[in-house]
């Protein structure tokens, strides 16, 4: 006896099924995974290693965290928090609220995602932006002038385009 064949939407279910839950089809949940040590080296300063916390619920998402330190305790560190909404409204309210939260006086900037803002104020810089159901959050602390939003920004594109 033959073992049945899969269709293709039997088979896109499965996969879907596969995925764990609240990620997105560019998005496995693991936040690490999004960008190299390498593409953070510039940003702490040094090779580091990423670590995740468990994802958790938010109102209308589930919100995955990675963070990348450096090899001292005053080293630059980078949080990327990415939120995969659920939820239409609470979407449109976070891609609403993106400005919110940075330090200093956001400022829009182009080419990340949709509704991107980004910001550097007193030792830290950051980059808020949306793509599809996902919100994404980076955050450097402490940070230096200009080189960190220029890195930030490139580190948001390549994550951008992972989401």
């Amino acid at each position: 006896m033959h073992a049945p064949r899969l269709g293709p939407v039997v088979l896109l279910a499965a996969l879907a099924a596969a995925a764990p839950a609240g990620a997105g089809p560019g998005f496995d949940g693991n936040v690490c995974r999004l960008v190299s040590a390498k593409q953070v080296a510039p940003l702490t300063g040094s090779p580091s290693r990423c670590t995740t916390a468990p994802a958790t619920k938010g109102p209308g998402s589930t919100i995955f965290v990675g963070t990348w330190a450096g090899r001292a305790a005053t080293s630059p560190r980078l949080q990327v928090t990415v939120a995969l909404y659920s939820d239409p409204g609470a979407l449109a309210l976070a891609k609403r609220n993106l400005r919110q939260g940075l330090p200093g006086a956001p400022k829009k900037v182009t080419g990340i995602g949709t509704g991107a803002f980004e910001a550097i104020g007193a030792g830290a810089a950051g980059i808020h932006f949306a793509v599809g159901k996902d919100v994404a959050f980076l955050t450097l602390t402490p940070a230096g002038k200009e080189r960190s939003l220029a890195s930030l920004e490139a580190l948001a594109r390549t994550i951008a385009a992972r989401l």
